[in-house]
């Protein structure tokens, strides 16, 4: 439920959903109004509305659309986490009126039974010309003191990089989807290069979370003891993702039309990491960026089941013989399925002279997997997993606020991401 008003005869944008729009200078002035309006409990005339917050969230779009849909999508997490949510959009379109414009409102929900009422505070400012240059020097007033900052950016943090980069380094927590990003490999470049830099702020991705799952799935191969030898022997991975037609795999698409492959190379990236895997530049042919097929040639030093150590000997001491492996990506026609959605991830071991492959594979299931192992002597029994957390941004999300500290896997892997896009 949101306290709204109209202004009549109001001048300039209007946005319902938003709430009451307002002076910026009196926004504490009509929240606290707001809350002594939403404390007449019309059912038992006393107040029993809780007024909490446990974190300032600031969500950053591009549009006031996607600034509505994001508004829609918090409401959701409200009953888990309330906050002063700041739904900043920044309009950055030529030609735009140098202004700031501010709506508030609040959003309740009942706890328990309706008698007792949780609400949030939103405000919202559409910013526009060069004002939007003063960006983060107008959002952190607004911010509540003593409560964590995260930030929801919306858009390719390449768009905006100068104020993605002040308002991340007020912030604890960066959330981004690179599943929304136009240019991928930039975006990708912003993200790697500025984490070094944020000293006490994380960066985050909800396609990370998206291919959680999978990353469990697979790991989960060796916990199988069976299995786990065949971990060292590992020498190719190949990773397919969802594309909607043909079309999409065609080389001379434009960049605008062409899939986004991120969480295919997120995972390629993670697996990377985790074998110990180097790349070798001088044999790979420079791959085709946005609608692969990408191909890396790789060459495995480490012994993945140990401590990841680096050190390239065995247990006797002696150096190892450098060994070699492949990455591929490659696109898969599945037109139900959203387009950069993994869709499958083998990995095929030879190991003392024995071949073991293990796969994850989803065909037209979007909501489900099925793990295989195939091995020199006979294939195991298939199991299927469920995978529908995954489509719920607002999991996602939920996800992403429970995180206080640093994903350092995470950042590892946007690193390689970065490498292997060099």
């Amino acid at each position: 439920m949101g306290i709204t008003e109209d202004i009549a005869n109001n001048t300039g944008p209007r946005l319902p959903w938003a709430g009451k729009r307002i002076r910026m200078e009196l926004i504490e002035e009509e929240l606290s109004s707001l809350w002594r309006m939403s404390a007449d409990n019309v059912r038992i005339s006393r107040n029993m509305n809780v007024r909490t917050s446990v974190l300032n969230f600031v969500i950053c779009a591009p549009t006031t659309e996607s600034a509505q849909q994001a508004s829609i999508i918090i409401r959701n997490l409200s009953s888990t986490h309330v906050a002063r949510v700041i739904l900043f959009i920044l309009d950055t379109t030529p030609q735009a009126p140098n202004t700031v414009s501010t709506w508030v409102t609040l959003r309740s929900f009942p706890v328990i039974s309706d008698v007792m009422r949780h609400s949030f505070e939103q405000i919202t400012l559409l910013v526009s010309g060069s004002a939007v240059r003063s960006a983060s020097a107008i959002i952190h007033p607004l911010l509540k003191p003593d409560l964590p900052v995260y930030v929801w950016w919306l858009s390719d943090p390449s768009t905006n990089t100068e104020i993605f980069n002040r308002i991340a380094h007020f912030s604890n927590r960066v959330i981004v989807d690179s599943d929304r990003f136009h240019t991928p490999e930039e975006s990708v470049r912003t993200l790697s290069s500025l984490v070094p830099s944020l000293a006490n702020s994380a960066v985050s991705d909800l396609n990370w979370g998206r291919i959680t799952p999978w990353r469990q799935l697979i790991a989960q191969f060796f916990d199988v003891s069976e299995y786990k030898p065949y971990l060292t022997g590992i020498d190719r991975i190949e990773i397919e993702y969802a594309v909607s037609s043909p079309d999409a795999t065609q080389p001379n698409m434009s960049e605008d039309n062409a899939p986004n492959t991120t969480r295919a190379l997120l995972m390629a990236a993670w697996l990377k990491a985790v074998l110990g895997w180097q790349t070798m530049p001088d044999l790979n042919a420079i791959p085709e960026r946005q609608i692969g097929p990408y191909h890396w040639q790789m060459m495995r030093t480490t012994n993945p089941s140990s401590t990841r150590s680096t050190s390239g000997t065995g247990r006797t001491g002696k150096l190892k013989a450098p060994q070699y492996g492949t990455i591929d990506i490659r696109p898969r026609v599945q037109p139900d399925m959203q387009p950069g959605s993994l869709c499958m991830a083998r990995l095929t071991s030879n190991y003392d002279g024995k071949q073991a492959i293990f796969m994850v594979n989803r065909d037209d299931d979007i909501d489900h997997v099925l793990t295989s192992v195939e091995l020199s002597q006979g294939s195991r029994p298939q199991r299927t997993v469920s995978l529908t957390a995954t489509h719920d941004i607002s999991q996602l999300l939920h996800d992403e606020l429970e995180i206080m500290g640093r994903d350092y896997l995470y950042e590892e892997t946007l690193q390689e991401v970065f490498a292997l896009l060099v």
